[in-house]
């Protein structure tokens, strides 16, 4: 007779607790219970990879010290790349508009014919913005150079995380006035193990170790390179707004999430008690959320206690349309149970979890960190 499921002890099983995890004292570890539970997409292999792609810049600044006179022709920039000869070019500062003839990507040289508009040549300076407008094709022209790029591989691990805990069977055979200790250390080291999975999802950074099997995977400040502001020190709601609201919500979604640390909320409840709202938890994961209306976007914060000692000035906007939590497929949160050697007169238990972090056009998410004061 085949065995079945109901043949097997509990204790002999692994038990997949990947919902159970993420309902455990919710507010301890937002974050994490919102990946787990919003943002969970399973990855079939330990390395796992995503392709970006954006449209070709189109910014650029003037690159010379002395800048240049209402004349020169040859005009050095921080990136020529973005040029291709018929290009047509506008000095932000100046309003002169420029016709690209040549360029010389390699030395970050374009050649252009000033003043070719209505508006007259003027002396450029060094870190004046310049725009490129499009192109301007004669009547009866080929196609003009075409300038394409290939998109960027981003690659990331999966990590894994093992919280084991164990009794001896004296002690568990003992009579208890509270529940016995394998169920106390259940529940707490399921809130252990997940806070740690908090922490790795925040801090991780990439790491493969051929030589000892181990893999490490990177979190989201490890891919958040642009959008960083460093208050050093105090924070103004002028502050908050113009150099982290506004790069923050520059690109991807209207509504972003928040996750702060207690120093950085209460600076946002002392400027903005009229325009926080608190959402109600049953469409949070049972998360408290408290959402801020800011005139950029809308924030969704989430009180962090990972973000705490060395971070407690920290806040991260996380744009969720592009943040996946990856968990290996068959590896997401289990416990498993009786690991322990044959011959140990006791039991052990672990929760493991295998996952990965998936961080989409950094570009859409910020780091708000260095706030100790705020008026």
């Amino acid at each position: 007779m085949p065995v079945d499921t109901f043949a097997v002890d509990d204790l002999r099983r692994d038990i997949d607790v990947s919902r159970v995890i993420a309902q455990l004292t919710p507010d301890d570890s937002g974050l994490a219970v919102i990946l787990m539970n919003a943002r969970k997409e399973p990855t079939k292999t330990a390395e796992f990879h995503h392709f970006e792609d954006d449209v070709n810049a189109y910014w650029t600044q003037i690159n010379n010290a002395t800048g240049y006179n209402a004349v020169d022709t040859n005009i050095v920039v921080d990136d020529a790349s973005i040029f291709k000869p018929k290009d047509i070019l506008k000095n932000a500062r100046t309003s002169e508009q420029m016709l690209v003839t040549a360029v010389n990507a390699g030395t970050n040289m374009i050649t252009v014919t000033r003043a070719y508009g209505s508006t007259s040549a003027a002396a450029m300076n060094d870190n004046d913005w310049i725009v490129r407008l499009g192109n301007a094709m004669e009547e009866g022209s080929n196609a003009p150079e075409p300038n394409v790029k290939q998109p960027t591989k981003v690659t990331n691990y999966t990590q894994i995380v093992r919280t084991p805990f164990d009794e001896t069977m004296t002690s568990e055979a003992e009579s208890r006035k509270t529940v016995s200790e394998r169920v106390r250390l259940r529940r707490q080291k399921a809130l252990e193990h997940r806070l740690a999975i908090e922490r790795i999802c925040l801090f991780g950074e990439k790491k493969e170790d051929v030589l000892n099997k181990r893999r490490t995977t990177a979190g989201i400040l490890a891919h958040i390179q642009t959008n960083v502001y460093n208050a050093s020190s105090e924070l103004t709601e002028q502050e908050f707004e113009t150099s982290f609201c506004e790069p923050l919500f520059r690109y991807g979604s209207s509504s972003k999430l928040l996750v702060a640390s207690s120093r950085v909320l209460s600076a946002i409840n002392y400027w903005a008690k009229g325009k926080l709202q608190i959402v109600p938890k049953d469409k949070t994961y049972g998360v408290q959320i408290i959402r801020y209306l800011s005139a950029h976007g809308e924030l969704n914060i989430v009180k962090s206690k990972t973000l705490e000692k060395g971070y407690a000035g920290w806040a991260v906007g996380i744009d969720l349309e592009n943040i996946v939590y990856r968990p290996l497929q068959g590896r997401d949160t289990k416990l498993k149970t009786n690991i322990q050697a044959n011959d140990l007169d006791g039991w052990k238990d672990e929760y493991l979890t295998e996952f990965g972090m998936q961080v989409k056009l950094e570009k859409t998410h910020a780091v708000l960190k260095g706030v100790t004061t705020f008026k």
